[in-house]
């Protein structure tokens, strides 16, 4: 009793100066405490020192509590409060009276578990700490037995030491000091860690501060602190700032003029921090300073957000890097949703090169609810080197040295089913893609400039747009406007009939490429046979009628279709008109066999069910206007392919300017043999003609089930499609051959990690295309994946290419990857590319190589990723790489 007294009469008055005179005074009484020593305090503009954050230890390990006993819940304006003992030692509490009498303070000294309920209405604190002192009105004593409530609103402090854990919602605290005032949920913290989970990150984010003021509910205020998704004691990286606010609440700070003007109100889970003097560490080493840091922690980077080191013979030495730029110019605020980065990089064979990158995807949007997402990207170079494009292309002369792309894309959903969309592409030169943005170049749609109003409602749809062209060196048509408009599946005559209808009216205006200035590519440079330069109006309505009818177990669907179209120019500069009617009649007929007697260990059987459905389509179509004789407005290849198309005519075929490939592998000719012109919704008008075919289909399943018992699964164990079109007229149809467009595909899932996968299409007139594949793929999550097989070519040109990749980790901290693709006539090599990576604690580290034999290039490469961003390393291990904190403690 008698030596409580200068312990309770300390702490009463540290929280008075607390709570009047502010932090400085407060911090200095703390001092006079000898359980612990604070330290120096940041000064303004100081730069702190690394080894006061992350020199102890972790002191996250979990602390015991005990068992709470439910309890009812308090009525509204009261909260319960509940203390149970931490260890087997009951715990004692000893009240002691204020000097003026008006408080009453408690002290206990044994390990306890505190747990407050209704807390302000609603929310629940639970406390963990070897010691407690409390402070709280002499008329309004807690029940800590929690069998009677207390007044909301009645003054209650604590002060707490030794192993505090405290926990609100899914936040945790722990301190070696701690005061907290529960009325307004405010209070400072002495060597504290908070662990704090944020929207879209699988691990959490550790703050650990000598100084840690609880202003409110949701917000933090600190000194000499330091913040890291690590959880080791001494991670491998860290931010640590001199001084810094951490706000972790829904709609922390109300909307910015950013976000109410252009993206709408703030997020509803939002965690911001705001810090200054701020050094980012790497394995105790600094390596950036930045006078402020601002911004959300949905994306957990500090400022640098990957690195890479490379060196080949094409770009030479590289070092690219990707900045986070809202935290480079300390936007406190940035709309949720969004991120905005800029890369930095440099070629030792090519120059500098700068751009940025700004990704949004938003629920509003300039004052309007609806979805809207899309991206801004740009790149540039000022390039002092030559082109590598391939085999017989190695050392391209540029067109410019000013080099690079701008690429936007935007699409809004607004109000009675409207959709807007925008898109902008602009390209410096006709190689730029092909050269620094291959995969893009060889998979991703065409960088087009337009602009789109659609609507959509159940089966109608009508689009308003218009397109224009930028890049002058790709074939394309401008679209001064155009309009469309779908009615799909729509019953009449008392559902008897069904009608489909597309009428779309246009200005076209077909622009064709410009020629190469690199004298090898203008010798293999040659229109194609669709390209002319026409333009003026276009318009074609083409509508459909079918009645579906049921003959037994078979669907029939006979239909009839015509269309008017109109052409202001053809290739002669012509007006042409078309009217085309076809027929057709489709028909649907499924069965199926169960046998539950078919069981194998050995092929994973448990019964087994066959389903079949063969389908079949005859189609007639007359024409009064040949296909040969329209330019193709629509075009049917992308931009790469087109290029390809162009060299092709040359490369295998011998060509000579102003020739053409044989009809037979003239794209249009392909699309119309596939029937394309049978669809409604088909890409391409143009593309139609007289036509007979008759086309069947098998498609096939073998099912079966698996799993344990009780939860069993049925799965598709073998798929088998066979498909064939028939041409009663072939010599017009499909160049001499009856029987064209053979096709299959087959899969076989021997076990849910093992499958046999195969393809294939067969033409059979002269130089037809027959290709046909076989590859196996093994999987065992999270620790193998292989693919492997052979694809063999036949026509124009002949391959057999042999491939395969895998990715093997070999334990939790190291894993490889390897490709390598090899044709076995006479190309030879095609390429190959390896990797080893090391999933360190914090970051993964990546050392490869890639290998391309037709630009005769070889390159090694570093690649340095956070783990907690989704980047290159993960998309090409091809195994999924947990943030790091996702398990605890590794």
């Amino acid at each position: 009793m008698h030596n409580a007294k200068p312990f309770e009469g300390a702490l009463r008055l540290r929280s008075r100066l607390f709570m009047r005179l502010g932090i400085p005074i407060t911090l200095l009484f703390f001092l006079l405490i000898p359980s612990t020593t604070l330290g120096q305090l940041p000064l303004e503009g100081q730069i702190l020192p690394p080894p006061s954050i992350f020199g102890g230890g972790s002191t996250t390990e979990a602390v015991p509590q005990g068992t709470p006993i439910p309890s009812p819940m308090a009525n509204a304006g009261q909260r319960r409060i509940r203390v149970f003992s931490r260890s087997s030692v009951r715990w004692q509490l000893r009240w002691f009276p204020s000097n003026d009498g008006l408080e009453r303070i408690g002290v206990i000294d044994s390990g306890v578990n505190i747990i407050i309920d209704n807390l302000n209405g609603f929310d629940t604190v639970d406390i963990s700490t070897d010691r407690l002192v409390i402070w709280t009105p002499s008329n309004s004593l807690p029940d800590l037995e929690g069998n009677s409530a207390q007044s909301g609103d009645a003054p209650l402090e604590f002060y707490l030491e030794g192993n505090i854990v405290f926990r609100q919602g899914d936040r945790v605290i722990y301190a070696d000091r701690m005061y907290y005032n529960v009325q307004e949920e405010r209070g400072v913290v002495l060597n504290s860690e908070l662990l704090t989970p944020i929207p879209g990150y699988q691990g959490l984010i550790r703050l650990k501060a000598e100084v840690l003021q609880q202003i409110d509910k949701y917000n933090f205020q600190g000194f000499n602190g330091a913040l890291t998704t690590s959880r080791l004691g001494v991670p491998g990286y860290w931010l640590q700032s001199g001084q810094f606010t951490f706000q972790d609440a829904p709609d922390a700070i109300g909307p910015t003029l950013t976000e109410s003007s252009l993206f709408g109100g703030g997020d509803p889970a939002q965690k911001r921090i705001n810090a200054r003097n701020n050094l980012v560490y790497l394995n105790s080493w600094p390596v950036f300073y930045w006078p402020f840091l601002a911004g959300d922690l949905d994306r957990p980077a500090f400022y640098l957000e990957s690195v890479a080191v490379r060196n080949d013979q094409v770009y030479g030495n590289q070092i690219e890097t990707d900045w986070n730029l809202f935290q480079l110019l300390g936007m406190r605020r940035a709309p949720p949703g969004t991120t905005w980065t800029g890369s930095l990089d440099y070629f030792s064979k090519r120059g500098f090169g700068l751009g940025t990158n700004f990704r949004y995807d938003r629920n509003r949007f300039l004052n309007h609810d609806g979805r809207v997402y899309g991206f801004f990207d740009a790149w540039g170079i000022y390039d002092t080197g030559f082109d590598n494009l391939g085999r017989g292309r190695r050392r391209v002369p540029l067109e410019t040295n000013r080099r690079g792309r701008i690429l936007a894309r935007h699409r809004q959903e607004l109000h009675h089913d409207l959709q807007f969309t925008l898109e902008f592409g602009l390209i410096s030169d006709r190689n730029f893609l092909e050269e620094y943005y291959e995969e893009e170049w060889d998979d991703e749609k065409d960088q087009a400039t337009g602009i789109e109003l659609r609507k959509t409602r159940d089966n109608h749809s009508w689009a308003f747009w218009s397109q224009v062209r930028l890049n002058d060196f790709f074939t394309e048509t401008e679209w001064l406007p155009r309009f469309d408009h779908y009615l799909l599946g729509q019953p009449v005559f008392g559902d008897n009939f069904t009608v489909f209808s597309h009428t779309n009216v246009g200005y076209p205006k077909l622009l064709t490429a410009s020629a190469p200035i690199f004298p090898p590519d203008l010798a293999k440079f040659d229109p194609l046979a669709w390209e002319f330069e026409r333009e003026g109006l276009r318009a074609a309505s083409r509508n459909e009628i079918s009645m579906p009818l049921s003959v037994g177990p078979t669907k029939i669907v006979p239909y009839a279709s015509g269309e008017f179209a109109y052409w202001k120019q053809d290739i002669e500069r012509n007006e042409a008109t078309r009217l085309l009617g076809q027929l057709g009649v489709r028909s649907s007929l499924p069965f199926w066999r169960v046998d539950p007697t078919v069981r194998s260990e050995l092929f994973n059987l448990n019964g087994l069910a066959h389903k079949v459905v063969i389908e079949s389509d005859f189609f007639y179509a007359n024409s009064d206007f040949l296909l040969e004789n329209l330019p193709l407005y629509d075009q049917l290849d992308d931009d790469s392919i087109e290029f390809f198309r162009r060299r092709f005519f040359f490369d295998t075929f011998g060509g000579i300017a102003g020739g053409d490939v044989p009809l037979r592998f003239d794209e249009r000719y392909y699309a119309l043999r596939s029937g394309i012109q049978r669809n409604l919704t088909s890409p391409t008008t143009e593309v139609a003609d007289d036509l007979m075919l008759f086309e069947v289909n098998a498609r096939q399943r073998w099912q079966t089930k698996r799993g344990l018992p009780g939860s069993q699964r049925v799965i598709d164990y073998i798929t088998l499609n066979l498909g064939a079109f028939f041409y009663p007229k072939p010599d017009r149809d499909n160049f001499g051959e009856s029987v064209g467009l053979v096709n299959y595909d087959f899969v076989w899932n021997v076990g849910d990690r093992v499958s046999i996968v195969s393809d294939g299409q067969f033409d059979f007139f002269e130089d037809g295309l027959r290709t046909a594949s076989l590859a196996g793929v093994v999987s065992r999550p999270g620790k193998l994946r292989y693919a492997g097989g052979i694809r063999g070519v036949d026509g124009p040109f002949q391959s057999t290419i042999l491939f395969g990749s895998t990715s093997f980790r070999l334990d939790h901290k190291w894993l490889i990857n390897y490709g390598s693709s090899v044709d076995l006539g006479d190309t030879g090599n095609i390429g190959q590319r390896g990797q080893i990576v090391r999933v360190g604690e914090s970051f993964l580290v990546g050392l490869g190589f890639n290998y391309d034999h037709s630009r005769d290039n070889f390159g090694v490469g570093l690649l340095v990723e956070p783990r907690f961003l989704p980047g290159r390393i993960n998309r090409l291990s091809g195994m999924p790489i947990p943030p790091v904190g996702m398990n605890g403690l590794e």
